[in-house]
């Protein structure tokens, strides 16, 4: 028997069940980047051309707004919830080029050649600004929007057995995703009465009508035992959740077989196009990147030197694509000694033992030297493996480089992560690091391989930076 007392408890869990707010706060966030990117543009052109261009002028070019939010919206990025993060990238850079493209257009119809090329150069400098300033500031927005009782609407779980937690915890752990889960719908008939605060409960026709009452229009559903055609009609949105995360695939397509359904998928890491045009692209980072590291590597050399004694640089033996053997330089963080204190570290402490059988790395290590500690913390101890991504051992992307007894900890899985280069960043170091099991690291890097874009390398090196600078999850 459903009573009022249950409609209420359930209601008061969340304020709407439309993202219209959510939207319009993210079409704010956009607004503000693109008017910025718009200002720099005609920042850099004024200084080239200042008697053409007006830096004040710019402003008036929010008259494209309308058409840019009208594009954006098209393109699905509002509300946006649980887009993935590089096809955010990919539809802010396509909507932006398209809606800059057009305002440029438009200018040349009522401008003289004169005037109308500084302007159109100022517009098209906004583009890759936009490319990288919308997914960033959009991330910080979400995370800081998430905290407000409006942000998110309500969802409905459809399970089994304790499917339901890791989709609660994630949902809970991660508000700025959008969805606030309020219900738990269970074919279980012998199950417990709450999760975390959420109710849980087996589905009836009442339940069914006062999820209806409630305008709730959102099902997820994860292992669900009992029939879903019904359930799929009574939900404006509907979401499947796999169980087995390691063959999802986000190229995953439709076709045809004459009448029959069938899903196609394509690993496109492994497609040619794909990797002449990510080694392009490494040896154009590490280009520009050269300059900078070169002096870095002066400063940290002299550091290294002066707080312990020993060599600068230090070749890890890492196990690289196809079984490759490969030495992965570092700038030394430990004593020279280290080997030796690990054999005795794992003899005489049965807890660090028992870290290092875990993750193969110590929370506090021992043999860490004081200035190696800076350097873990601020990852600059990795630079040098900019050498390996030169001579094509490496990727600035891709799984993380790992040491011969690590392999047996990715079980069948092993050849398929090593059917690609390591990478000096990647899915793995911008989800925790360190924090990370290895289930959760081959799913990573199972996810990387089979959905490769140069949209999702862009977003990975952003959240690098912003990881880094955290410095969550390195010791």
């Amino acid at each position: 028997m459903i009573d009022e007392q249950f409609k209420t408890s359930l209601r008061s869990q969340y304020k709407h069940t439309s993202s219209f707010i959510m939207g319009c706060s993210m079409a704010f966030t956009d607004a503000v980047v693109i008017m910025l990117a718009i200002t720099t543009g005609f920042f850099i052109m004024n200084l080239i051309t200042p008697e053409e261009i007006w830096l004040r002028s710019c402003i008036k070019y929010a008259i494209f707004l309308p058409l840019i939010f009208c594009v954006f919206y098209g393109l699905g990025l509002y509300p946006g919830i649980t887009l993935a993060s590089e096809d955010e990238v990919r539809l802010a850079s396509i909507g932006t080029f398209f809606c800059m493209c057009s305002a440029s257009i438009a200018i040349a119809t009522i401008k003289s050649q004169r005037h109308y090329l500084p302007i159109a150069a100022a517009l098209m400098i906004a583009w890759p600004l936009c490319t990288i300033g919308l997914p960033v500031v959009r991330e910080f927005a979400r995370g800081f929007f998430c905290h407000f009782s409006w942000w998110g609407v309500p969802v409905v779980i459809y399970t089994s057995g304790d499917n339901y937690k890791v989709i609660i915890d994630r949902l809970l752990g991660k508000k700025y995703l959008g969805y606030k889960p309020i219900l738990i719908i269970t074919s279980d008939k012998i199950h417990t009465d709450k999760y975390r605060g959420i109710t849980i409960i087996n589905n009836s026709e009442e339940l069914t009508k006062t999820i209806k009452t409630l305008h709730i229009k959102v099902a997820i559903i994860c292992g669900y035992k009992e029939s879903v055609e019904e359930i799929q009609t009574n939900y404006r949105y509907f979401i499947r959740i796999p169980r087995n995360q390691l063959t999802t695939t986000l190229s995953l397509k439709m076709k045809n077989f004459g009448g029959l359904l069938g899903f196609s998928s394509t690993n496109y890491l492994t497609k040619i196009e794909a990797l002449i045009l990510k080694r392009l692209i490494d040896i154009i980072l590490c280009l520009i990147a050269a300059p900078f590291v070169i002096l870095i590597t002066i400063f940290v050399s002299i550091g290294i030197k002066i707080t312990s004694p020993g060599p600068i640089f230090y070749g890890h033996k890492r196990v690289g694509k196809n079984h490759s053997v490969l030495k992965c330089w570092k700038f030394r963080s430990m004593c020279i000694d280290a080997d030796v204190k690990l054999k005795e570290i794992l003899a005489n402490d049965p807890v660090r033992a028992a870290e290092w059988e875990k993750d193969r790395k110590f929370t506090d290590d021992p043999r860490v030297t004081k200035f190696g500690k800076f350097l873990r913390k601020t990852s600059l101890d990795e630079l040098p493996q900019l050498w390996n991504i030169f001579v094509g051992e490496m990727s600035f992307i891709g799984p993380r480089p790992v040491t011969e007894p690590e392999l047996i900890k990715y079980n069948k899985y092993v050849d398929y992560i090593l059917s690609v280069k390591p990478g000096l960043s990647g899915m793995w170091q911008i989800s925790g690091r360190s924090d990370t099991g290895y289930e959760e690291r081959i799913m990573l890097d199972t996810y990387y391989i089979q959905n490769w874009s140069i949209w999702l390398d862009i977003w990975i090196i952003i959240k690098t930076i912003y990881v880094v600078l955290r410095r969550k999850g390195a010791y």
